[in-house]
């Protein structure tokens, strides 16, 4: 997936029911697998030769493949915009047109190309049989395709879902802790309550933002929003550690993929210890993927084991994995002193 990709894209292309067969790596893996079915009918006993008889069924297949690909490439928005009835039933249609068309070619030229024993009995039967063999193959594969498809909308169904939920959730503690903090500013220092209440409503405009994609720059500003907030309670208590490449801050990246794990730190790393700790927040650059890791300390070599830990992070995971499949990872390194988080993200420069 290396194409820029987001939520909306999934809905519109990538969730339906035929996969990219433009995509370089989709026809390696259809070239593949006709080679390997191609070697297994092979196997099936004929007065032709192993080999000849392979390479016959490996050319015909792979023609058969190719044209269909290049169809279906072709083809494959207007038919994605159908619905899953239509589409199969049209794809279905046209993945049979082509083989038809290959087999008569073949039958039509069996002499020039040397393989009349082969398509003996007459060439009628042989059409007969790739035309069945064409129906078997293209009726699994359409069946693969559509399981596949459930599988891709359930998952893209639930991570809305986890989406939504991670932000509508503001820990009922840290609101009332950052209340409790403005109130006590305003007499003292009006100036500071006032900064407070500004760094709130980022974060809540945060949660209500239908926005599924945001550049680094912005996820880092809504960090130090939320930081901001919780050193008016933690003091001295916290402190954070920043290493930002300034070259990747136009980064594209999931919304809300840092600030949660931020708070999880101070959560569950800074808060249980009694003279606080220092998280650690870097962005750099790997290859062509971007690198933010989010780190802290571990009080007495145990990790706070509260269920709200995992929730924030499967969601980032599961959201990874949706957007950009293999190219992403979300990575998790405990030690009896320190826990760190690590993604990796393909880098999509926002245009």
């Amino acid at each position: 997936m290396g194409s820029k990709l987001s939520f909306s894209n999934i809905d519109t292309e990538d969730s339906g029911l035929l996969p990219d067969f433009c995509d370089v790596r989709v026809i390696f893996m259809l070239v593949l697998l006709t080679e390997l079915l191609a070697l297994v009918l092979s196997s099936v006993p004929s007065s032709t030769s192993f080999w000849g008889q392979f390479a016959f069924i490996s050319m015909l297949m792979q023609w058969t493949g190719l044209i269909n690909a290049a169809v279906l490439c072709r083809l494959r928005q207007r038919l994605n915009a159908m619905s899953n009835r239509a589409n199969i039933i049209y794809s279905f249609s046209l993945m049979m047109l082509t083989s038809l068309v290959l087999g008569l070619i073949v039958t039509t030229a069996k002499s020039w190309l040397g393989i009349v024993d082969f398509t003996t009995p007459p060439g009628e039967y042989f059409l007969l049989r790739i035309m069945l063999m064409s129906a078997a193959i293209y009726a699994v594969v359409l069946r693969y395709f559509y399981i596949q498809q459930q599988w891709k909308l359930h998952l893209l169904a639930h991570s809305r879902a986890e989406i939504a939920a991670l932000r509508a959730r503001i820990r009922p503690h840290f609101l009332f802790n950052s209340m409790n903090t403005i109130a006590s500013l305003i007499t003292l220092r009006p100036d500071k309550a006032e900064k407070a209440v500004e760094d709130l409503a980022d974060l809540f405009r945060a949660s209500l933002n239908e926005q599924h994609n945001n550049t680094l720059a912005d996820e880092l500003k809504l960090t130090h929003s939320y930081l901001d907030i919780e050193a008016l309670r933690l003091d001295e208590r916290l402190q954070i550690k920043w290493d930002i490449d300034p070259a990747l801050v136009d980064s594209e990246i999931p919304a809300l993929c840092l600030q949660p794990l931020v708070e999880n730190a101070i959560y569950h790393g800074i808060e249980p210890l009694a003279k606080g700790g220092t998280i650690g927040i870097s962005a750099g650059k790997e290859g062509q993927r971007l690198v933010l890791t989010v780190r802290n300390p571990i009080g007495d070599g145990k990790i706070s084991k509260h269920k709200g830990n995992h929730i924030a992070q499967e969601n980032i995971k599961q959201r990874l994995q949706l957007v950009y499949g293999s190219d992403a990872e979300f990575n998790i390194n405990e030690t009896k002193s320190e826990y760190l988080i690590t993604l990796k993200i393909p880098l999509n420069p926002v245009a």
